[in-house]
């Protein structure tokens, strides 16, 4: 059975930009594959909008739409990509008639200014540090101090998926 567990965190402000840089960096690669997306269904041409084929596009054309892109964590992109796939799945089943629910409109772009910064790890070398109950270790950004006993909180159970807090902007 899987649990969630909130943790307040306590980073330092380098670690509060790489945290907002590793969120932008999400949106930016559900942007661009969004636009990829849109602009093949107004071509016309075939254009596959699974993860895998999103994240194959992304991998290809990063270089030359994103060259910043080796400053942030891989998980940072994939988190992004992965949104606009389970998004426009959803869009594609709700217009077919094969989800439950309201109707589900077509993904929109996410603004810089509107959108809530957030990304997740799910692979990779995150999770908890063994001897410091009251840290985090996050890829490209290192150890996190926590304001709690992280591990007494989690009790032993292993850690799947890690989804940094979003911060009210000041």
């Amino acid at each position: 059975m899987y649990k969630a567990v909130k943790v307040a965190l306590d980073p330092t402000p380098r670690q509060e930009r790489m945290l907002r840089s590793h969120a932008g960096a999400a949106r930016v690669a559900f942007n661009k594959c969004l636009a990829h997306v849109k602009d093949c269904l107004e071509s016309g041409e075939p254009c596959g909008w699974s993860m895998y084929s999103l994240h194959s596009w992304w991998n290809a054309s990063k270089d030359g739409s994103a060259p910043w892109w080796p400053k942030n964590s891989k998980e940072a992109y994939n988190a992004g990509i992965e949104s606009l796939a389970r998004a426009l799945a959803n869009w594609s089943k709700s217009s077919k008639g094969r989800r439950k629910g309201p109707k589900v409109g077509f993904p929109r772009f996410r603004s810089r200014r509107k959108a809530v910064p957030r990304f997740a790890y799910t692979t990779g070398s995150f999770g908890l540090i063994d001897g410091d109950p009251h840290a985090l270790r996050l890829p490209r950004i290192g150890r996190i101090h926590c304001f709690e006993n992280v591990s007494k909180r989690v009790d032993g159970r292993r850690v799947t998926r890690m989804t940094p807090p979003e911060r009210p902007r000041a």
